[in-house]
């Protein structure tokens, strides 16, 4: 099998996200053509042995990973081969939140969760690592006018009080990073997240504590609210963006989105902070 331009686009793209679904693949890589052409050369692509099938999502939907062929074929030593069923609708929206990011130019580099864990395996053996505290990602954004990297936690569900605290403590002393930015799924669990770091590190902190509601930004991107205690701003209007084509966001309607996933099952069967602190 010849790999074209977009074949190869489509490796690389898994290699560095780990896991993207059908529609994500569609978005990003076929510019939005028709889902049956997508899932027929995703199935050429799978029976040739370059991508894996995920499932378990909802709906239906697949998930697609690189294989160690595929792998290869990038030049990736370790990609994302292992996933947790009860996390995958976790990991679908991570990806969505980080492709507006990057391709609204606030994020200018990523570092995906797997590839963190690689490196402090290799840096540091693998028994170290349930004693680090390893973010979702780590982005570069642009800080009036300098470059930094910013953790990123996309947090669906709540904690207990003293995991947050390890947490939180954990980041306390991470000097390369900016701040730590949360995604959440209400106002009402980012404010609480707020009390929790002041609480424990207070407002003089090295790092910020950041956060964002999901939903706003899977509707707005770049317009959408970022939060550092009680004071809020655009996104775009904190971190400078760079050139970029903009994706699509999310689904314009539920009941396209139903649509999609019902051809997808048929085609199977066939502004500025204060001053940081120092």
């Amino acid at each position: 099998m010849i790999l074209t331009d977009r074949d190869k686009k489509l490796l690389a793209l898994l290699a560095s996200m780990g896991f993207m679904t059908t529609k994500q693949l569609a978005r990003t890589v076929f510019n939005n053509i028709a889902i049956t052409t997508v899932l027929r050369r995703l199935r050429i692509l799978e029976k040739a042995d370059y991508i894996s099938r995920v499932e378990g999502l909802k709906n239906n939907e697949n998930g697609w990973c690189l294989s160690l062929k595929g792998a290869d074929a990038v030049g990736v030593l370790n990609p994302k081969r292992r996933f947790n069923r009860a996390t995958l609708e976790h990991d679908v929206l991570l990806a969505d939140l980080r492709l507006i990011l990057e391709g609204q130019g606030i994020a200018h580099t990523w570092i995906p969760e797997h590839e963190i864990k690689s490196k402090i395996a290799r840096s540091h053996g693998i028994k170290r690592m349930d004693s680090k505290t390893v973010p979702d990602g780590i982005m570069a954004v642009e800080y009036q006018g300098v470059k930094h990297s910013i953790a990123v936690e996309l947090e669906l569900n709540y904690k207990n009080q003293d995991r947050y605290k390890n947490i939180f403590w954990s980041y306390r002393f991470r000097e390369q990073l900016l701040a730590v930015w949360y995604f959440v799924p209400s106002k009402r669990f980012g404010e609480s997240l707020s009390r929790l770091w002041l609480k424990h590190l207070g407002q003089i902190s090295r790092i910020w504590l950041l956060w964002s509601e999901v939903d706003d930004v899977l509707d707005s991107g770049s317009l959408a609210k970022i939060h550092y205690f009680n004071q809020s701003h655009q996104i775009s209007d904190l971190f400078k963006a760079k050139a970029a084509q903009v994706p699509a966001l999310r689904v314009s309607s539920l009941n396209k989105e139903k649509s999609q996933n019902r051809e997808e099952v048929n085609s199977e069967k066939e502004t500025e902070l204060p001053a940081k602190v120092v």
